[in-house]
């Protein structure tokens, strides 16, 4: 039986996608710090040292104030929480700040509707059974273990080696008929990161190999034979050459990118919209959660996996559409009540 492969994808902080989200997610705090029921619609794009914000943020009844005076603020704090300053720019103190942002009160016509959906929108919840993964798939979960352990390592320990920019996608092999404590098997680890110049690839991968290999070693219990088949020929480092123009610098960035990341990886249908730069009324980000919720409550139930779709039409404050599916241990999914 031949196996097939399932693989996932993580992003760094210091990406210029997720240094876009950072900025949208500050910018929706900042928001409904002032007002719970903030509305908050926006993009942010990122190039260099510039940063460029637009839509709309409507908060209290004097608004949330001007963007001159809080975007500043929440860039810099974004940008230093992601690990730039020092030898990793752009510098944060010194960011060219520009914005084309509808500001100003909440309306109390309004307020009265934002439980009322204000778009359309598709949103698809996913869950496993496994809890050891979260409930998430399996691969999807690794990715985002391994680029959390890696962010933390690097700010701790090897920030004057690697920059905060970088991506991972591991590659894993497994049965046709996995269950779920079948054994994995290393197909590749894909792994770019932001190093300083002089950095050979001997010396980044005598850094690295040691902590994948315990962090792996960890997430064994989870996904049995991921630590156990890996060794340094299955890590592709870096393989388009040195690495060393990185973050803003090395490429451009815009919020709202990154979905699949953001969902369950490629194996799950995401259905929906960007998640970053807009308040939680939204259908977008509150029909993920509740979609979510309700596929962990199904194999919570005995489903193997399942799957909510939830639909919203403008103008209502339920969905009118909520389908659950779920895979029974034959593999067989079914639409459910």
């Amino acid at each position: 039986m031949n196996p097939r492969c399932e693989l996932a994808e993580w992003v760094s902080a210091g990406h210029p996608d997720r240094l876009a989200d950072a900025v949208a997610e500050r910018c929706v705090q900042h928001a409904r710090q002032l007002d719970p029921d903030a509305l908050v619609g926006i993009e942010v794009a990122v190039h260099r040292d510039t940063v460029f914000v637009d839509g709309r943020i409507a908060a209290g009844r004097d608004g949330p104030g001007t963007p001159e005076e809080f975007l500043p603020v929440i860039c810099g704090d974004a940008y230093r929480a992601a690990g730039y300053g020092g030898m990793w720019r752009p510098d944060p103190s010194r960011l060219r700040v520009l914005s084309d942002l509808c500001v100003g009160p909440l309306a109390a016509d309004e307020r009265a509707i934002r439980r009322v959906s204000d778009d359309q929108n598709v949103v698809i919840g996913y869950a496993c059974a496994d809890a050891r993964t979260d409930f998430l798939p399996p691969v999807h979960w690794l990715a985002r273990r391994l680029g959390e352990r890696l962010s933390a390592w690097r700010s701790a320990e090897a920030s004057e080696h690697f920059g905060p920019d970088f991506k991972l996608l591991p590659v894993l092999e497994t049965p046709r008929d996995r269950e779920f404590d079948a054994p994995w098997r290393w197909r590749r680890l894909v792994l770019s990161i932001h190093h300083r110049r002089d950095l050979s690839y001997r010396e980044q991968y005598a850094a690295l190999m040691p902590p994948m290999e315990a962090w792996l070693a960890e997430a064994e219990a989870a996904i049995p034979g991921v630590r156990a088949t890996f060794s340094s020929a299955q890590l592709h480092l870096n393989g388009a050459g040195e690495f060393i123009c990185g973050g803003p610098h090395g490429d451009n960035g815009l919020s709202g990118k990154k979905l699949v990341v953001d969902h369950y990886g490629p194996t799950v249908p995401i259905g929906g919209g960007a998640l970053w730069g807009k308040d939680p009324h939204k259908v977008d980000r509150r029909g993920q959660e509740v979609a979510r919720r309700r596929a962990i409550e199904l194999v919570r139930r005995g489903a193997i996996e399942a799957r909510v779709t939830i639909a919203f039409a403008p103008g209502e404050t339920e969905p009118f559409l909520a389908q659950n599916e779920t895979r029974d241990a034959a593999g067989v999914w079914r639409v459910i009540a």
